[in-house]
């Protein structure tokens, strides 16, 4: 779950961004702040992985932002973003003159920047992770999904994503093929340049024509085996 801070003087601006963005999966809105020591305070309890921050601010509700990311326990991703079409929906790189000068903001820019911070949120966790994730993740303009590890049965490389193939549904996820395998490596085997296999859905080798190719529990795909990997696949099969 992501936790997003809302800090803007308008509070009817405000509630609106916060109606908006608690239609997103897996997003919580922690606080709507109208001043800096309200920002302060709920920062303070609840830790916020993002900080909606409205720019320009009436001077008497100015939030100390230096003092707010001291205070955290991780260096949040800080999306300021105007009140006053033009908007750079890029997370941490939106300069508080640029916010001010911009005349609008819509719906689909506030919603791109939370998904894209929301990203960057979850790949700085993974890093810092020492055990492999329970869950990947799939981005869209509703949030964010969790898919269990345990139940995706192939990983598929499809040009620059991965798809992901469960026995009822296949989704794109924007890890790549490599890192998947270095965090999966005790539950998926490579089976071809392009694909992994979760080792416990694996049924069996299948010779068709000139090609092997891989049976797998509960699934219809019938994923090419690559002859390097045919050959250790035979001798780990025993072993599953």
């Amino acid at each position: 779950m992501i936790k997003v801070l809302i800090v803007d003087d308008e509070l009817l601006m405000g509630g609106g961004a916060q109606s908006l963005l608690a239609q997103m999966k897996n997003i919580q809105i922690v606080g709507v702040a109208d001043n800096g020591p309200a920002a302060l305070q709920l920062a303070d309890k609840h830790n916020p992985d993002i900080l909606l921050i409205k720019l320009p601010m009436a001077v008497s509700a100015e939030i100390p932002t230096d003092k707010l990311l001291q205070q955290l326990d991780l260096l949040p991703a800080v999306i300021y973003f105007p009140s006053c079409v033009d908007f750079n929906p890029i997370p941490t790189a939106i300069e508080p003159a640029a916010a001010c000068s911009a005349p609008q903001l819509s719906q689909d820019d506030l919603v791109a920047a939370v998904s894209k911070a929301s990203k960057q949120i979850l790949e700085r966790q993974r890093e810092n992770r020492a055990e492999p994730r329970t869950h990947l993740y799939v981005y869209s303009y509703l949030g964010i999904d969790k898919i269990p590890v345990n139940k995706v049965l192939l990983l598929q490389a499809d040009q620059k994503y991965v798809k992901a193939h469960m026995a009822d549904s296949v989704v794109t996820i924007n890890d790549s093929l490599v890192a998947l395998e270095v965090e999966f490596k005790e539950l998926f085997v490579r089976i071809h340049r392009n694909a992994l296999v979760a080792m416990d859905a694996i049924e069996g080798l299948i010779k068709i024509d000139n090609r092997v190719v891989i049976k797998i529990k509960n699934l219809s795909e019938r994923p090419t085996v690559s002859r390097r990997r045919a050959s250790y696949l035979r001798q780990l099969l025993p072993l599953l």
